[in-house]
């Protein structure tokens, strides 16, 4: 599911980050190493649940492939995100191609994609109550 919300402009974002936050962990080809590798080992895809820097509604998706830079999800840019999880467990459609047929939980293990976010590089990675959590600002 894609933000609904208009993103901010150019300049919005760089206010926000700046007044909200005191370091930026990522940066668009940390993100891009991340995501390629992700979707290149993890085949059938990887879930993730993310919040933007300006929304308190956290979205979530399944990452199948990178989109086009600048984007992590057209129409949201890198620079948005303010954290992106990796949860244990979470809901899905039984059929993507058949929403009728209703949902059903899934599991992903968060250990082999720690495993493979470690190979990719140093990230601020937390666990939490759901699962794994990448920081983009802290």
């Amino acid at each position: 599911m894609k933000p609904s919300a208009q993103s901010p402009t150019e300049h919005e974002l760089d206010r926000l980050i700046s007044t909200r936050f005191t370091v930026s962990l990522m940066n668009d080809s940390k993100w891009e190493r991340l995501v390629e590798r992700l979707t290149d080992i993890f085949t059938g895809g990887i879930h993730v649940s993310y919040k933007l820097i300006h929304s308190d509604v956290v979205h979530q998706a399944t990452l199948t492939t990178s989109d086009f830079k600048p984007f992590f999800l057209e129409p949201t840019l890198y620079r948005e995100i303010e954290w992106l999880e990796f949860p244990h467990r979470y809901e899905d459609f039984v059929d993507t191609n058949n929403k009728k047929a209703g949902k059903r939980i899934c599991e992903q293990s968060v250990s082999a994609i720690q495993c493979e976010i470690h190979q990719i590089g140093k990230f601020e990675l937390e666990h939490v109550e759901t699962g794994l959590r990448l920081h983009a600002y802290k």
